[in-house]
């Protein structure tokens, strides 16, 4: 029997948890500011103390005039000269010196937001002794008091916990510029942070730590910070499960047990033990579209180091509770169970004396000899060499070697479910036997575990563009010799393809004459195949606009299936483009009215469907405003339409790191979304920098899996805000306004494409090696640029186009109607969602820099026409900001938000010098190579140096601005 045990165990945990916060918050009691300030001293310090010492000092006196003129251009509120000043420094060094200023401030940079995240872990320390507020509200006791408030029992929020997910798909989007052998020492000076503000650290121990943060330090500056080579889709599945080992391993179960806790004190029982309040995928080795390098045997390959990490973190858990569970008692059950399993073992090492391979001298413990009266550690004996079988089977396939025999004694696991058996055994044993207490722990945290990360940690999503099925189908049909799939209407492909869906015979012959692209198509749906469903998730088709494109993949989810389907993925259509989401209702719709779909819908998926929309390209397609707009209304009308046929709508939000793609505080970014579209689920992605800046630390890890608890709990149970038909008015014009003048200059200009190529990076972002994806999905202009070098370029130069463009146009339109400025205004203080939409773009806007920009045209540009285009962008963003503050109300941006206003002053001065120095480098690289390749007679190791120093420069650029793909 598989489950949870049918009585709570709560009896022995009524006492409240160690630690909570009241809930009446006493005002601040501690500085939290001058011990930021601090740290973030004391580490720049240390840092240019270590590199004084190992630089000459001609170099070191170049660091010291750089650093003096950037605060006197900084503290002079951007004086002229002083910024003349310092670029002509900057334009004077040699490229060496250019790749230590870079590297220098780059790192300063990275240890800012370091410092700032142990300053965040501990203020949420303090705020839980009841010794400070918070400036966040998203702690579980916060938001359930203000649900109670409003006329929620507790017991609903209880329910409503109980039955949420929230699931993170970690992806390989390449926008995380610092190698992680950075990440690692600045994990460590992370933790020295941590440590060295316990008031009962001895003088010994302070000495220590002062030693290991040095160390660190120093090899921080000492290690390559570029990257030689790009990473394989493989390295990027091992990137996202080091995320999972690391943090959120052990965060998962630590979180949920403090929600435990905190219903038990109000009497209340605990989350279930099959409960799933979160869940993560991935995309590393599974994401196809636009990348060659994605293949079948890569999709294999990644779903096995998925299994064999997942192996390896399981077998060390079963050891510690194999050791410590050392009663010597247990209840008839598991008494029986022990007996059976120990019957069946032997009978099959009689039958197979050949197989009776043993691994235990590899154990730790209890290699020899296992007591039989202590029937826990038996039961654990069995599952550890079943977990080590299926360990070694992984392994060897990784290794290319042929596989163990299976020995019938010990197979390997299949499934969680033949896991979590024996482990429900042993829970149901120690609660009928007396000892909850135990039973609650280590064991309980483990049988969460299994229902959260399975056999393999992540469940690895398969995403594919909708015009490479379309090729597959059109090989196939041209073959059998029906004609060309691809010249078919759409409803001839409809009717085509659930006539195929209805019927029995098969479509594609066993040899069929597809190769290339259409070749690798089917050969991953046959892997896929032969995955199964509990190594994989979803099926995601990309650039989806036509009920046909989900069709398709269904047909060959079926032909190339081992078992007619029974085991499909469930197909999720992105609709990532304007046109995509204004059709939205029309491509659900459809696949709802189609007696074929619907059935299958409602028997494989309970007639739930998932749907993903994309941030991204649907911004770069009509700019922010327009996308965000749609988004909400799209969302709005397919909810309305699933529920017209009974069908439950997930959806699967594919969010960026930056504001221009979606990104941004998720707690906002949740409460904004329209009423009824959340629905006790949320999937999200989370790429590049924010996993770092979401999981990097195990203090960060927890707070990120509350900040999304509460706000998907808030999100569901909180009264909805009524949105006004005349805000909805408004929107409708402004978003029409935005798109018109953000299409104008980004597609409609001449000057457009070739001003962007010279006055940014984009040309050179391939060098920092950060992704496995090419740039773009073929060549062409800026259609064919994928959204994060589109945005990542534009954060560079500090002009952050993609974020605002068309939004000043939009804005002074409902400045000039009658009335119009009061009722944007009412819209920022009574909508969550207006008012977040604002927020963010504020907290870009402020990032912005048209002075930094200018001097990307004044060095790049040729061309003086282009020049005045850029005059003229700057013009608009100026124009933006201060009608954008009108909205808020404010006089300077960021006014209400302090930290945030904090942050970027604290890196403001290392920016300029990094800014300036890029346009140098960009300058010099451009004169000695062409399209990244190194001119005749232009000396190697020069060359060389000048790319690692642009480089450089990049990545410093993109830690200071955090938040830039």
């Amino acid at each position: 029997m598989v489950g949870p045990p049918t009585a709570p165990a709560r009896t022995m945990m009524r006492a409240p948890m160690k630690g909570v916060r009241p809930l009446t918050t006493k005002s601040d009691s501690v500085d939290f500011i001058s011990p930021l300030q601090a740290d973030v001293k004391n580490l720049c310090d240390t840092l240019l103390f270590l590199v004084e010492k190992n630089c000459p000092p001609e170099t070191i006196s170049v660091l010291n005039n750089v650093k003096a003129l950037a605060k006197v251009y900084d503290d002079s509120s951007k004086d002229e000269k002083a910024f003349a000043n310092l670029a002509t420094l900057i334009d004077s060094l040699r490229n060496d010196q250019l790749t230590i200023v870079g590297s220098l401030f780059s790192n300063m940079c990275n240890l800012a937001n370091l410092a700032e995240h142990v300053h965040r872990i501990r203020r949420k320390k303090a705020f839980e002794r009841g010794e400070s507020s918070f400036l966040s509200h998203h702690s579980l006791e916060e938001i359930v008091a203000d649900l109670q408030r409003s006329g929620k029992s507790l017991k609903q929020i209880r329910d409503q916990l109980c039955s949420q997910t929230v699931e993170m798909v970690l992806t390989a989007h390449p926008t995380q510029a610092v190698r992680r052998s950075l990440l690692a020492k600045l994990h460590v000076i992370a933790q020295i942070l941590e440590a060295n503000h316990d008031e009962y650290l001895t003088p010994e121990q302070k000495r220590n730590n002062d030693k290991i943060l040095k160390a660190n330090l120093l090899c921080l500056w000492r290690t390559d910070e570029v990257r030689r080579s790009k990473p394989k889709p493989e390295d990027e599945a091992r990137n996202i499960l080091h995320v999972i080992e690391e943090t959120a391993w052990d965060a998962t179960p630590t979180y949920i047990s403090r929600m435990d806790n905190f219903f038990i004190s109000h009497g209340l029982d605990p989350i279930p033990l099959d409960a799933t309040p979160f869940l993560f995928g991935s995309w590393a080795g599974g994401d196809r579209d636009g990348n060659p390098f994605v293949t079948p045997a890569v999709t294999e390959e990644v779903v096995n180091i998925n299994r064999y990490r997942a192996a390896c973190l399981y077998l060390n858990e079963i050891e510690n509770l194999l050791f410590d569970l050392s009663l010597h008692y247990g209840s008839d059950e598991l008494l029986k169970y022990n007996d059976k399993i120990t019957a069946e073992a032997e009978e099959a090492t009689k039958a197979r004396p050949d197989l009776n391979i043993t691994n235990k001298i590899k154990y730790k413990e209890f290699w020899n000899y296992v007591p039989p009266t202590e029937p826990l550690r038996v039961c654990f004996s069995h599952i550890r060499d079943r977990m080590t079988a299926t360990r070694d089977r992984y392994e060897a396939l990784l290794d290319n070697l042929p596989p163990p025999p299976a020995n019938p004694a010990s197979p390997i696991y299949t499934s969680k479910d033949e896991l979590l058996e024996p482990l429900y055994i042993m829970y149901r044993s120690l609660i009928e036997t007396g000892d909850e207490i135990i039973a609650e722990g280590n064991l309980k945290d483990l049988i969460r575990r299994v229902h959260i990360f399975g056999l393999t940690m992540v469940k690895l999503d398969i995403r594919q563009e909708a015009e490479e099925h379309t090729n597959a189908l059109d090989v196939i049909t041209k073959h059998i010799g029906i004609g060309s799939y691809a010249e078919m209407d759409e409803q001839e492909r409809i009717n085509f393809l659930t006539q195929i869906l209805e019927g029995k015979r098969p479509l594609i012959p066993r040899s069929h004459p597809a190769t290339g692209k259409a070749k690798n198509v089917l050969d991953t749906f046959e892997i896929v195949s032969e995955l199964g469903t509990e190594a994989l998730g979803a099926y995601i088709i990309s650039m989806c606009m036509k009920p046909s494109d989900v069709l398709a993949v269904e047909v060959l989810q079926r032909e190339c299936s081992s078992n007619c389907g029974e085991s499909s993925l469930p197909v999720v259509p992105l609709l990532e483009t304007i046109n995509a989401l204004q059709d939205s209702t029309m491509v659900l719709g459809t696949l709802f009215e189609n007696k074929w779909y619907r059935k299958h819908l409602e028997t494989r998926f309970n007639s739930v469907q998932e749907v993903m929309i994309g941030y991204s390209d649907s911004g770069k397609d009509g700019g922010r405003l327009t996308s965000a707009w749609e988004l909400y209304k799209a969302q709005e009308k397919m909810v309305e339409c699933a529920a017209k046929h009974g069908v439950t709508l997930r959806f699967f939000h594919g969010r960026g790191g930056t504001v221009g793609r979606g990104g941004g505080p998720q707690h906002l970014a949740i409460l904004s979304q329209p009423p009824g579209t959340v629905n006790q689920y949320l999937r999200v992605t989370i790429q590049g920098e924010v996993m770092e800046q979401d999981f990097g630390l195990p203090n960060l890890a927890l707070r990120t899996l509350e900040t999304y608890t509460t706000a998907v709990l808030k999100a569901d149970l909180a009264d909805p805000v009524v949105v006004k038909p005349e805000y909805r008015e408004i929107l409708d014009e402004l978003s029409e306004v935005s798109c018109k003048k953000y299409r104008e200059i980004v597609h409609g200009d001449a000057r457009f494409v070739q001003y962007f190529r010279s006055a940014t990076p984009e040309q050179e972002l391939g060098l920092l090696n950060i992704g496995s994806r090419p740039q773009k999905r073929k060549e062409g202009g800026v259609e064919t640029l994928r959204a994060i070098p589109w945005v990542f370029a534009w954060t560079q130069t500090r002009l952050h186009l993609p974020v605002w463009l068309g939004l000043g146009s939009a804005l002074q339109t409902g400045m000039n109607k009658a009335g119009g400025k009061d009722l944007l205004r009412e819209m920022y203080e009574k909508w969550p969602f207006f008012r977040s939409f604002f927020d963010l773009i504020e907290m870009v806007l402020a990032k912005a820099d048209p002075h930094i920009s200018s001097r990307y045209d004044d060095v790049l540009v040729k061309e003086q026409e282009q020049k005045q285009f850029g005059i003229m962008l700057r013009g608009l963003l100026v124009e933006t900001i201060d009608l954008v503050l009108q909205v808020s109300g404010e006089h300077k941006l960021l006014d209400k938000d302090r930290v945030q206003q904090r942050a970027i002053d604290t890196r403001r001065e290392w920016l300029t010098p990094m800014n300036l120095a890029q346009v140098e480098l960009l300058k010099r690289w451009r004169s000695m190579s062409v399209k990244g390749v190194l001119k005749d007679g232009v000396d190697p190791e020069e060359g060389r140096v000048v790319m690692d120093a642009l480089v450089i420069s990049m990545k410093g650029l993109s830690s200071a601005l955090q938040n830039t793909g």
